[in-house]
């Protein structure tokens, strides 16, 4: 049977403490924790058993077998129980199903069905119980829940893409400050390239183009370098 059609509700049960009376002289009781278990669409079965009982087995991630109580398997309802809250089983209430009288509410939760989940679950006797229409109640209440799940999908992947947009905006916030636009950048002067460099380690062609940036007029023919060099010298001292 799908957990979603069982109901745990935890409990304190009086129960008799034959030492603690025989030794007053009265009876003495004292309570215990239990969980009553229901199941959704059978109103006659119904199991009562100490909270700390073991629910199942099962094994653990070094393989041994663990023992799981009932207080554990249903451990939302357990805490509940503990804070004095109201115990409710999860899911999606039948208040929110929009196809459902409030007559039908009421007979299904006469029947142990709190949720759109476990009216969805039931199968075999359990949806008989439900009697004419029942199945239509139940793909009814799975359709609901298909769309609802289909919903959130959707609002999570919106939710995705408009962070993933932020995100975006901001690393070109950031690369616009940290490189300035330059529409039209000032050109670079030979100047600004060789003044850090010596003499020997500038190229014929730098000279050259240094030689035409003082003087207007770039060396004819193909002077040597030494000639290059006198050229440059002399541009040096008329540009002084």
């Amino acid at each position: 049977m799908a957990t979603e059609s069982i109901v745990a509700v935890f409990k304190n049960m009086p129960r008799r403490d034959e030492g603690a009376s025989k030794k007053a002289g009265r009876p003495i009781f004292k309570d215990r924790e239990v969980v009553e278990i229901r199941f959704g669409g059978d109103r006659n079965r119904v199991g009562v058993f100490p909270a700390h009982a073991v629910w199942r087995y099962q094994v653990d991630e070094y393989g041994d077998n663990r023992p799981v109580t009932y207080a554990e398997r249903f451990g939302e309802q357990y805490k509940r129980f503990k804070a004095n809250k109201q115990q409710v089983q999860d899911g999606t209430s039948l208040d929110d199903l929009p196809f459902l009288t409030e007559a039908k509410r009421s007979e299904l939760r006469g029947l142990s069905i709190y949720t759109a989940e476990a009216l969805a679950g039931l199968d075999g006797q359990n949806l008989k119980s439900l009697g004419i229409g029942g199945r239509e109640l139940k793909n009814q209440a799975q359709a609901y829940l298909d769309a609802a799940n289909g919903s959130s999908k959707v609002t999570e992947m919106a939710s995705e893409i408009a962070l993933l947009k932020e995100q975006i905006a901001a690393m070109a916030t950031m690369h616009s400050q940290a490189k300035p636009p330059m529409d039209n950048p000032a050109p670079l002067e030979i100047d600004d390239v060789v003044k850090d460099r010596s003499l020997e380690a500038l190229s014929d062609d730098e000279i050259k183009a240094q030689i035409k940036l003082k003087t207007g007029a770039a060396p004819r023919g193909n002077p040597s370098r030494e000639t290059l060099l006198r050229m440059l010298a002399d541009a040096d001292k008329a540009d002084a």
